[in-house]
């Protein structure tokens, strides 16, 4: 499949080597009557989370499954209604329902540093609100106005949750239709506003921004979003207070909850024509992550690339471009936000999916694709040769697919001293059948490591724990803790502490483990790291 390069700068941004697929797991949920899968390098199911109806999913630093889940009779296509958590074996530890008489959940969650849970959320109005805010009433149809927000959950309780921060596209509107009418204005002069007619269509019972991606960037503390309708990604300042973020100042950035960004589309903000737009219908911006390939740009699909007797998607790589300060800004060159171009483009005439949809830079430079309406999950290189593919068995539509470098997975983080279990999935992947695992303890830390005959470095530290697993596996309380991997790849194994084992003293010290494995007898690979607290 060819990749279509438009710079210089993506050729150098992508000249790593990358034959070969990353290693990983591939997790993903089709859309229907499916479970939460995780598959292997060769398509094999490793693990399924029960539970249907999923769209988008994610995995925790823990290795908990956070997914939103629909909710059913909502009505509405794209909307979900309830966010779930659970862990590697399938026991709930959240489970709420995010729709209510305000707002309606629907579509992409994010998981943030803290904890917190980003979600898109249609507020609930009627065409009353939408026209008393310039909304053109011959542009309403239907009984209700559904505009978007961004609102930040925090969990309170098995079922409950407290939103913490919250930003809403209603705020934020500029029209030029009504001058009786609030957000009066010149639209081309507010390009941190939304225009509440544009696009100039009508809009009877679905949303009427259509946002169907989400992502988060730590580094910046900002939000982007992907907007359907309008047919743009913008960015908003995490930064502020809800307070801030409902007006035009305050935040890092000084411009509240203004879009600090936009692009894709510049008729949406006045700077453009048709010819102009360059995203149609798409979906999934995501930050590339520190230390990849082009890291601190953005990735998307998008649907609609061409439109003709054959329909082609595509993918994008694009640098968000930004001033000394770090603020992005109107390019003056062509009177809207950059970038003129995509850094990078992968398209070809067989790949088109018209809805759902993702792409994500991996750490070896390659990207993993959804064409959700196909069902073809794939991973290309930076040449755009595919290096791995899978169509799940059955599966109409999948909405997304990510990326998992984790293989280590417990069902619990604390231990007591009065006792108890912990049990650990030792998840790799079906090429590693019949190999040899041991899991391996520390008590005191995972640096600066071990090294091991053969180069690798256990991130463990050697102390009493690991020498005792290293010299007693499988034996009392350490039960399968060094057997082979089975046919899927992947074991099970256990700590089984009796009351009295562990001492008092030892209460508030942190217990880490990982897998090693080993072929002919010399560590090739290891997991990650778990952790484990001890308490009272």
């Amino acid at each position: 499949m060819p990749t279509t390069r438009v710079a210089t700068a993506a050729i150098l941004a992508l000249s790593i080597s990358a034959a070969a697929q990353q290693p990983g797991l591939r997790l993903y949920a089709p859309l229907g009557p499916f479970e939460t899968q995780l598959v292997d390098g060769l398509g094999n199911q490793v693990h399924s989370w029960p539970g249907t109806g999923t769209t988008s999913c994610y995995l925790r630093p823990n290795g908990n499954l956070i997914r939103g889940m629909v909710e059913p009779n909502l009505g509405i296509p794209g909307t979900t209604g309830r966010l779930q958590e659970m862990n590697i074996e399938g026991t709930i530890s959240w489970d709420c329902v995010v729709s209510d008489a305000q707002k309606l959940m629907h579509h992409d969650i994010e998981i943030l540093p803290n904890g917190n849970i980003l979600i898109i959320a249609a507020d609930r109005q009627t065409p009353a609100d939408a026209i008393a805010a310039g909304r053109d009433p011959s542009l309403i149809a239907g009984a209700v106005w559904l505009p978007d927000s961004v609102l930040e959950l925090e969990r309170t309780g098995l079922n409950t949750y407290n939103v913490v921060w919250e930003w809403h596209i209603k705020d934020h509107y500029v029209q030029d239709f009504d001058v009786t009418k609030p957000n009066f204005g010149v639209v081309a002069n507010e390009p941190g506003k939304v225009d509440i007619n544009f696009p100039p269509v009508v809009v009877n019972t679905v949303y009427y921004n259509h946002m169907n991606g989400i992502d988060y960037d730590p580094i910046n503390d900002w939000i982007v979003v992907s907007t359907r309708n309008q047919q743009e990604i913008w960015l908003i300042d995490h930064s502020t207070t809800t307070a801030e973020s409902a007006g035009s100042t305050g935040g890092a950035r000084g411009k509240g909850g203004d879009l600090l960004w936009r692009w894709g589309n510049p008729q949406a903000y006045d700077h453009g024509g048709p010819a102009d737009q360059q995203l149609h219908r798409q979906h999934d911006p995501r930050f590339i992550p520190p230390g990849f390939p082009g890291a601190g740009n953005l990735t998307m699909f998008d649907n609609d690339h061409i439109i003709g007797p054959t329909n082609q998607s595509a993918v994008y790589e694009i640098e968000l471009p930004v001033d000394g300060t770090g603020m992005p800004f109107i390019d003056p060159v062509i009177g809207q936000y950059g970038p003129a171009a995509p850094l990078w483009i992968y398209t070809d005439p067989s790949f088109y999916s018209a809805f759902v949809s993702s792409a994500e830079r991996l750490a070896n430079g390659n990207t993993l694709i959804c064409s959700g309406q196909q069902s073809y999950l794939f991973e290309i290189d930076p040449s755009g040769t595919v290096v791995w593919s899978f169509n799940p068995p059955g599966a109409p539509f999948v909405y997304q697919i990510q990326n998992v470098d984790r293989r280590l997975w417990a069902n619990g983080d604390e231990m007591s001293v009065a006792g108890g279990r912990i049990e650990f999935t030792n998840l790799v992947d079906s090429s590693h059948a019949g190999d040899m695992f041991f899991l391996l303890g520390s008590l005191s830390g995972t640096s600066p490591g071990t090294l091991m005959p053969g180069g690798v470095v256990v991130p463990l530290n050697i102390d009493v724990l690991m020498t005792g697993m290293a010299l007693y596996p499988n034996i009392g309380v350490f039960q399968n803790t060094m057997g082979m991997f089975d046919p899927s790849g992947k074991e099970v194994s256990a700590l089984d502490i009796p009351p009295g084992l562990i001492s008092p003293a030892l209460v508030g010290l942190e217990m880490d483990f990982a897998h090693l494995i080993l072929q002919g007898g010399i560590t090739t690979e290891v997991s990650n790291t778990v952790r484990v607290d001890i308490i009272n």
